[in-house]
């Protein structure tokens, strides 16, 4: 079994990241309900893409934690940042509850110039986030 505590703050390997996941996100899919999806760890949302110039991209528009696509259905991590206990547990609480929220007004709310600041959905996913400890 993984010492979770042990690894609160040391990076983490692609593959320590998943078994967390694995050990964690059921727990988190019984007490927030829905759907498990598939987590899947990349190293970045650009080396997910398979951008060109992915290290530019990464300096100039940034790496996300993670990411829920609602068109595959999947969670990303995104290990270069994602790479602790308590962001991997913050990033599938956020990332699940987006799972639960309707995604036509997921875009809505954007489209109507929410921003992620301001955006209800983020923020009932930032409030989830909150959690995290229980899951140690």
């Amino acid at each position: 079994m993984i010492k979770f505590k042990d690894l609160l703050t040391e990076a983490l390997s692609n593959s320590e990241i998943k078994n967390i996941a694995s050990e964690v996100y059921p727990k988190i899919v019984n007490d927030l309900g829905g759907q498990a999806k598939p987590v899947e760890v990349h190293s970045s949302i650009w080396d997910r893409l398979g951008a060109v110039a992915a290290d530019d991209l990464k300096r100039e528009q940034g790496n996300p934690d993670a990411q829920y696509d609602p068109h595959d259905d999947i969670i990303y991590l995104y290990s270069e940042v994602t790479n602790t206990e308590e962001a991997i547990i913050r990033s599938l609480l956020h990332e699940h509850t987006h799972t639960l929220q309707d995604q036509v007004k997921f875009k809505q709310f954007y489209d109507e110039g929410a921003t992620y600041q301001n955006h209800p959905f983020e923020l009932e996913a930032q409030k989830a986030e909150e959690n995290w400890k229980k899951y140690l």
